[in-house]
């Protein structure tokens, strides 16, 4: 006898509930990554709906309830197996003339592929189940030679975005010493272009990043989240408006640019800190799911019992990172509480969507009827592959992360440093100049020819070159900022964490560069 579900009520599509009525759930919005990295978010897509179509069949159920089951989910694959659905019971096609017919719609070939190869199986009459649970295996190798692609091309381009700043970085360094040095014509013309340049080269490397960066979403949208989630929302619903409209005070009455940078940072480091805190718990969890969905479905299947009678035998200690969560979920479950309610506030509580997508799956294929042993096995493989991967991305990510940190102060701190020393160089002349003026003016008169190109008897507009300067740190700042957030990926609060760090970063080298210096480039100008 096949055991009785648990109860579900998370995710999206539909769910059936104990008592067999079919659950609408909440739909996921693909978001603006998924549209913008199409080829990437439709493999995913790919290997989210065969891993439930495969799980699903194990239970035995008829064509016309895959179909019609997979139509419910979220993404593009599921809309067209909706269509499919709907040919074959409104307007009398065979499942196999749908499935080519509706092929003709999908744009992405990995999709068309898998439409067309499904059409030749159901035409040769190829069960379901085997049919599916190959596809699955060959799109998870798919998957993962896309997504260690996608990392290799990551890692090129985080190099070459490092590359990139150092280049225009000399540009700037060279045209504020040539300010310095020679009379170059309209400076206000100069600082524009090559204060345009340096944005442009800046946020395209970001862009680039965004776009080779490996598509995957970590965190779920659901309304039972972490506590670390939590926190981090509510603080960031507070404090975020708070420091972007302080700041802008803080310019408009004259506060010191190092203070405003130095408040950003302090501002930013309880949510980034929250958040960098759930993404490491999120990690631990995702790599223990596919060994306690394993052990839960092979010991369900074993005693033939329902899922809460056999998570009484699961060892809590096996289970990892997510024992806590497991602990609560067994207690709730034998408490009496509503399954659907507890299994739903076990997948909130652990903040990762992996799990939120993966147990949604393994509910609904035991819900159906299906052997929980291969259930277990099949939904773990696809966990366990998705986890894996996200450690390759992490080792490149954060390499980049820990060079990015010291190359943005070493870039601001030399930036700082030459603008320092043309003031310190600047108010030199001056004082010169007003000690012996007439000397110095008579001087003049008497240049050779060519002597004016150099800029020494014309002051520099100090003013205009120190709001340049800062306007090019702040740049960097976000800028770098962005870069290490979209090589990590995680929740968006993360980048808070990353703000904090590069703002932190700002203010110092604001505040120590121009101090340090100042008594290394002291001139005094001793009587003649």
């Amino acid at each position: 006898m096949k055991p009785a579900s648990t109860g579900t009520g998370t995710g999206t599509g539909t769910g059936t509930g104990a008592d067999g009525v079919r659950v609408r759930r909440e739909k996921r919005s693909t978001g603006i990554g998924a549209q913008i990295k199409e080829d990437q978010a439709m493999m995913l897509d790919l290997l989210n709906i065969l891993t439930y179509m495969s799980s699903i069949a194990t239970a035995d159920i008829s064509r016309d309830a895959i179909f019609a089951l997979a139509g419910q989910e979220d993404g593009i694959t599921a809309r067209l197996l909706d269509k499919i659905h709907l040919l074959a019971k409104n307007y009398g096609y065979d499942y196999a003339t749908a499935c080519r017919l509706v092929s003709e719609e999908a744009h992405h070939p990995a999709l068309k592929d898998f439409l067309l190869r499904f059409s030749n199986a159901l035409a040769t009459g190829e069960e379901e189940s085997k049919f599916l649970r190959s596809e699955m295996e060959k799109m998870i190798e798919i998957y993962t030679n896309k997504y260690q692609s996608d990392v290799e091309t990551l890692k090129k381009w985080t190099d070459g975005y490092s590359a990139l700043l150092v280049s225009v970085m000399l540009i700037i360094a060279v045209f504020l010493i040539s300010t310095m040095l020679f009379q170059m014509g309209n400076i206000l013309t100069m600082a524009i272009l090559s204060g345009t340049l340096f944005c442009f080269v800046a946020f395209f490397g970001v862009y680039v990043i965004y776009r080779v960066a490996p598509y995957e979403k970590m965190v779920h949208s659901l309304d039972v989240k972490s506590k670390e989630q939590m926190l981090a929302e509510r603080l960031s619903m507070f404090i975020l408006p708070a420091c972007i409209l302080l700041s802008i005070i803080f310019l408009v009455a004259g506060v010191k640019m190092w203070l405003i940078f130095l408040f950003v940072s302090l501002s930013m480091v309880p949510i980034g800190v929250f958040a960098m805190i759930d993404r490491r718990k999120i990690e631990k969890r995702d790599m223990d799911l596919p060994s306690f969905l394993k052990a839960l479905g092979s010991t369900a299947g074993i005693m033939g019992s329902t899922l809460t009678q056999a998570m009484e035998h699961l060892d809590k200690k096996s289970v990892g990172s997510l024992g806590k969560q497991v602990e609560r979920l067994h207690k709730r479950l034998v408490n009496g509480i509503n399954p659907r309610i507890s299994w739903h506030y076990f997948i909130g509580e652990t903040g990762s969507e992996l799990v939120n997508r993966s147990v949604r799956v393994f509910l609904d294929a035991i819900e159906l009827g299906g052997d929980p042993a291969k259930i277990g096995a099949i939904v773990s493989q696809s966990a366990l592959g998705i986890a894996l991967l996200r450690a390759k991305r992490k080792l490149v990510s954060s390499g980049f992360v820990n060079l990015l940190i010291p190359l943005h102060a070493t870039m601001c701190g030399v930036l700082v440093f030459i603008y320092q020393v043309m003031f310190s160089f600047n108010e030199a002349i001056a004082k010169m100049m007003a000690a012996h003026s007439g000397e110095v003016g008579g001087a003049a008169v008497n240049l050779p020819p060519g002597m004016g190109f150099f800029n020494i008897t014309s002051g520099i507009d100090m003013g205009f070159i120190a709001k340049y300067v800062t306007l090019i740190v702040l740049v960097m700042t976000f800028a770098d900022a962005f870069a290490a957030k979209f090589a990590a990926g995680g929740s968006r609060y993360t980048l808070c964490f990353y703000a904090s760090i590069t703002f932190f970063l700002s203010a110092f080298v604001l505040f120590a560069i121009p101090m340090i210096a100042s008594n290394i480039f002291s001139v005094e100008m001793g009587a003649t």
